[in-house]
């Protein structure tokens, strides 16, 4: 079990360093690093009775945690970018908020 967690430690410890310099290849390749380490805790009991094991739990939860805010902090970015991007091409709404961006599109259908 503790052989588990530690894989389970690394894939995500490979995440948070995908998500500190994202590239599209590394935060593609975050998804599959994240269900190996769920495959590899799927056995680990949830209140563990060897100190060894605790403490590589304890370990995987801050690499968790860390992630965590990257993601929730890319996230808030994101957002910032999208009401800017809104601002700029469509304006202000009369309630002084943004205006919502859509993307144009088009629907091509043939019989």
């Amino acid at each position: 079990m503790l052989a588990q967690v530690k894989i389970a430690r690394g894939r995500v410890a490979a995440v948070r360093a995908a998500l500190q310099s994202p590239t599209p290849e590394e935060i593609g390749g975050c998804l599959p690093l994240l269900d190996e380490a769920i495959g590899c805790l799927q056995a680990v009991p949830t209140a563990p009775h060897d100190p060894e094991l605790a403490g590589e739990l304890d370990a995987l939860q801050f690499e968790l945690g860390v992630v965590r805010r990257l993601i929730e902090g890319s996230a808030e970015f994101y957002r910032g970018w999208a009401r800017v991007l809104a601002t700029a091409a469509a304006g202000y709404t009369p309630a002084g908020e943004p205006a919502a961006l859509t993307a144009p599109g088009s629907v091509c259908m043939e019989g």
